[in-house]
């Protein structure tokens, strides 16, 4: 049980980290422009795809490390007994 809660909290991390280290956002910023040319308001959207990318590399992450300690249990059951 603590492999599952290892690996889902390392994975969310290192997947955070990874996300904001490597991935590049690209938010989308559009200017409502008045009938003079001047910028009335601006409205920031969300990067989809980043967010996307962000949950599968949390996934991965979160799968890479419950692997790892999965192998390391392995081995350390056949040198103790």
């Amino acid at each position: 049980m603590k492999k599952g809660w290892i690996s889902v909290i390392g994975g969310f991390i290192a997947g955070l980290i990874l996300s904001f280290e490597f991935l590049e956002y690209n938010g989308w910023i559009i200017h409502k422009m008045s009938t003079e040319g001047e910028i009335e308001s601006t409205m920031k959207e969300m990067d989809f795809n980043m967010i996307t990318n962000s949950f599968l590399l949390m996934a991965v992450s979160a799968l890479s490390i419950y692997l790892v300690l999965r192998l390391i249990e392995i081995v350390w059951k056949r040198k103790s007994g």
